[in-house]
């Protein structure tokens, strides 16, 4: 069994998955969130209420553990959702702009351990349960979520740090709950 995923990721699946949280940032920063705040003219903004972007970067964390997992139905999924981001991802880079797309995978990948498998499923059990209670809005957002951070999770820039930082997070919390050490 791999321990490691042997995926990789381009300059075309980060800027698609960029490009996914610079989309959500920005209504966010312009509406608010949904608070109607601001002058009466419609100019947005004020009342920015961080708690409303909670199930976004909540169902990010899950592409990007999702796309460490090194196998099984997770990793798989996660493996060939970023295969057809890194091909529309390179198509729209070289179409649009006419440069390459190298490679940006870092190097020394972390993956979960099996205490932090165990922690990613019931992760997934607790937005399986949201997600039922929810409407369109919150599945969209999961949907993009989960999107973006299967493109970002592997790539070396800050979003790379960013998985990591998750990934250690889970195998801590699964590794200390399941007692798996």
């Amino acid at each position: 069994m791999n321990s490691v995923t042997t995926a990789t990721v381009s300059l075309g699946a980060v800027t698609i998955g960029l490009s996914i949280l610079a989309w959500h940032l920005a209504r966010w920063w312009k509406t608010g969130g949904g608070v109607k705040a601001g002058p009466p003219g419609g100019g947005g903004g004020g009342g920015r209420d961080p708690k409303v972007l909670i199930p976004f970067l909540a169902s990010v964390a899950l592409g990007m553990l999702c796309v460490t997992a090194a196998g099984g139905l997770l990793g798989t999924a996660a493996t060939m959702l970023l295969d057809v981001g890194n091909t529309l991802g390179n198509w729209s880079l070289t179409a649009v702009t006419g440069t390459a797309t190298p490679g940006v995978t870092r190097s020394g990948h972390k993956s979960l351990t099996p205490g932090g498998c165990a922690a990613l499923v019931i992760y997934i059990v607790v937005l399986c349960a949201i997600w039922k209670s929810s409407g369109k809005v919150f599945h969209g957002k999961v949907t993009s979520g989960v999107t973006c951070g299967v493109m970002l999770g592997l790539s070396a820039g800050f979003s790379g740090v960013a998985a990591a930082a998750v990934v250690s997070i889970f195998n801590a919390l699964g590794d200390r709950v399941t007692g798996v050490m």
